[in-house]
């Protein structure tokens, strides 16, 4: 994938989660990235803009239905991209910032391995955007990823990329609960990393 991504263009990656906590499942945190050439992204905020419906500020994968599940998993799997995922198990309750740190220090390893030079958190509540920073450095510190590779925040409000990796998260958790059928539409721009929560 990224066929059409030239050497000299710069790649960016988009950040978004999907948890599993409850009796019936072990948990699983699925920290999904999504990766596409710089110069594509104002293409892809326009698609995604038109598959809203009226009124609608945003795509939410939990928020949609079964078909418009497949509709926009369907656009996702027909774009020029690729996914990474960190797929945490198992996740309790409590443990769940645990679970995001150890996929958010695969997922950024990964990327800058893709050669993605700039990343894109969804912004949570400040006080959690400040652990991720904290995460960030940590990984800079244990040489996991360098200083080369940008990492800020975002809104998925205002900032149409992050319905991408949300998406592609809860495809990937969907499957974890027993419907594959969003994940095998991805699955040939999707790499999933299994990683054991510590």
């Amino acid at each position: 994938m990224l066929s059409n991504h030239s050497p000299a263009s710069a790649l960016s990656a988009w950040i978004d989660e999907s948890i599993i906590v409850g009796k019936d499942h072990p948990g699983a945190y699925a920290l999904a990235s999504v990766i596409t050439d710089v110069s594509a992204v104002d293409d892809l905020r326009d698609t995604f803009r038109a598959l809203r419906e009226k009124k609608v500020v945003r795509l939410h994968w939990v928020a949609e239905s079964t078909k418009r599940r497949d509709l926009i998993t369907h656009t996702i799997a027909e774009l020029d991209l690729v996914s990474v995922v960190a797929l945490g198990k198992p996740v309790h309750r409590q443990k769940q910032e645990r679970a995001r740190r150890c996929c958010m220090e695969c997922v950024l390893h990964e990327l800058e391995g893709y050669g993605v030079t700039s990343a894109r958190l969804e912004s949570r509540a400040p006080a959690q955007d400040r652990h991720d920073v904290r995460l960030v450095d940590s990984a800079r510190e244990k040489g996991l990823i360098s200083r080369d590779l940008l990492v800020d925040f975002a809104r998925p409000t205002h900032e149409p990329m992050l319905w991408l990796p949300d998406a592609v998260a809860g495809a990937v958790t969907a499957a974890e609960l027993g419907e594959p059928r969003w994940l095998l539409m991805l699955s040939e721009s999707i790499d999933i990393r299994q990683v054991k929560v510590r």
